[in-house]
């Protein structure tokens, strides 16, 4: 292992195994990898010639080649391949076919990089350059190579023209040659992908059998990266998150050249409640994006890397609910540095042909949504001073509004919680006019909870508790857990202010039963817990309330007792 690689690991087993110790070192560590990301791309000026990237993968498999150079491309490419290096897995693939223009597995991994992922699906002209790419390895087929001519058919049969179920059917044609293959590592990973691509839409049926697929490659290679990364997808497939923990845990120490390996634990680690490790983890992984930038010498911002956003707000969404203001407004603030609001012309690098393409002004619609909640939280002065200019998108608006709400209700203002939350109200009415879905489901939980805040701050917590409850319910509705800690679309389970509500009017017992359910979906949630504590205390469970409350201070990344009720 080298330097880098041995120091990441060090940092995230630091992190991972001492959460309730590292504290403020933790805090410092994410800012660090946030700055160090800034650095590099103030220092990175000329493009630079593409080199191979170091620790993105321990994957090996051969291809039918003699070139030393065509078969080190083309293991580069599928390690990059499997940590979502899209772009970078193309190049590479491209060289090793260039390298040795006879090699039928060189020009099939051509073929595999320009398929569908389980993040992204394909255009129907890109289906048609793949299939020409796939064809052409067919021709290129040695005799005597069942192994190579089973991977090829696969490719044929995942972009056969006019067949709307190809995904399902490349799954099949894979989990077969698999079971022809048992203990070959790399078409089980490949197999698993395919397996677990339908379902991006509703169709998890493949996931059982990929599970079972990957386990056989990590009872075989516990550290194989491909494997890992895949079994934390599909354990959140399976509503089994934590059975990938021991594995995420040590992904990043395994790959830690690669972004979006070094990110994957954010997975596992919010569905287990470590809040502040997501962060850390990610902020991580914005560091090895800038890295990766500068190798590469691409054009563009930060933000212009592939999963660059994916990063920033998984980050975000940890430090927040961590309660790690100081993280939390360091990622607010990178906005600026990765997210510029002018000269930003770079579409999102996704591999051509691939449809999920989001516009710069899009990409900074999501990032301000994040950041001004951390403003509200934990810079109410900041989030103040914002107001609406003409041409800020509706969901900028909404949640602009809200951080105002939240940082009135810091203030204690509940007349101006009330204001704001009949402005999102406003903007609700609005988007539903306009057919906006997603952002009139986010004005309607945004307005029920500042509402619900101004009755609570004015001494009415039943009415509180009725808002609440209508905006749980729609956060469960919309954003169920299952589906949705990708990161999760609102920012906290609000099932835990409903928790604060009842036990304000005098209700322990369904403040006791609101707070488990939120802990349920979002467990070691401190300010669930911290109501949980108190509810218990009313109860007169002494012993259980003192565990949960010594439970929030552990996890919480601040002085709990600074946190208003009416914040919950």
């Amino acid at each position: 292992m080298n330097a880098f690689a041995t120091a990441a690991a060090s940092a995230l087993a630091l992190t991972l195994a001492l959460p309730g110790v590292v504290g403020a070192d933790a805090t410092q560590l994410g800012v660090g990898y946030i700055c160090g990301a800034e650095k590099t791309a103030a220092a990175h000026l000329t493009p630079t010639p593409a080199v191979m990237l170091a620790g993105v993968g321990n994957g090996t498999s051969p291809a039918d080649t003699a070139n030393a150079q065509a078969q080190a491309w083309y293991v580069e490419g599928l390690n990059l391949y499997h940590a979502f290096n899209h772009n970078e897995a193309n190049a590479a693939f491209a060289r090793a076919a260039a390298l040795d223009p006879n090699c039928a597995l060189c020009e099939w991994s051509v073929a595999l990089g320009m398929g569908p992922t389980l993040n992204y699906g394909v255009t129907a002209e890109q289906t048609a350059t793949a299939l020409t790419h796939a064809q052409r390895a067919k021709a290129l087929l040695k005799p005597g190579a069942p192994r190579a001519a089973g991977l090829v058919d696969a490719l044929l049969v995942r972009y056969a023209k006019d067949n709307p179920s190809r995904d399902l059917a490349y799954g099949k044609a894979m989990d077969d040659l698999a079971r022809r293959y048992p203990t070959d590592d790399e078409i089980a990973n490949l197999a698993a992908q395919a397996l677990m691509i339908p379902g991006r839409g509703s169709d998890a049926a493949g996931v059982a059998r990929a599970t079972e697929l990957i386990k056989g490659v990590l009872a075989r290679h516990p550290d194989d990266t491909a494997a890992i990364h895949y079994y934390i997808h599909a354990t959140e497939f399976a509503g089994r998150p934590a059975d990938a923990l021991p594995y995420a845990e040590k992904l990043a120490g395994l790959a830690p050249g690669a972004s979006h390996l070094v990110h994957m634990a954010a997975h596992t680690l919010m569905h287990v409640g470590q809040y502040e490790q997501v962060a850390i983890v990610d902020a991580e992984a914005l560091k090895v994006d800038a890295d990766t930038e500068a190798r590469f010498g691409y054009a563009g911002p930060l933000s212009s890397q592939m999963y660059y956003l994916h990063n920033y707000t998984f980050g975000l969404a940890g430090a927040l609910m961590a309660g790690d203001a100081r993280l939390a407004l360091k990622y607010a603030d990178h906005a600026d540095v990765a997210f510029p609001v002018s000269g930003d012309k770079s579409p999102t690098m996704i591999p051509p042909g691939l449809t999920r393409v989001e516009r710069p002004a899009d990409r900074r619609a999501t990032v301000d949504a994040r950041s001004l909640v951390a403003y509200g939280r934990y810079a109410p002065a900041r989030a103040l001073a914002l107001t609406d200019a003409p041409g800020d998108p509706r969901l900028v608006r909404i949640y602009r509004h809200y951080a105002r709400g939240e940082a009135l209700a810091a203030q204690g203002d509940a007349a101006g919680v009330r204001h704001e939350g009949d402005v999102v109200l406003a903007l609700l009415i609005e988007a539903l006019k306009a057919g906006e879905t997603g952002n009139a489901d986010t004005a309607s939980i945004a307005a029920d909870v500042l509402h619900g805040r101004a009755e609570l701050m004015s001494g009415r917590p039943e009415k509180a508790a009725e808002l609440f409850a209508r905006a749980a319910q729609r956060q469960d509705k919309v954003y169920p857990v299952a589906r949705n800690f990708d990161p999760p679309p609102w920012w906290y389970p609000v099932r835990r202010s409903l928790a604060q509500a009842d036990l304000a009017a005098g209700k322990p017992d369904d403040a006791v039963r609101e707070a488990k359910a939120s802990l349920v979906g979002w467990p070691d949630d401190a300010l669930a817990l911290r109501v949980l504590s108190q509810a218990e205390a009313k109860q007169g469970h002494a012993a259980e309330a003192a565990k949960d409350m010594a439970e929030a201070k552990k996890v919480w990344r601040g002085d709990l007792s600074r946190m208003p009720a009416a914040l919950t």
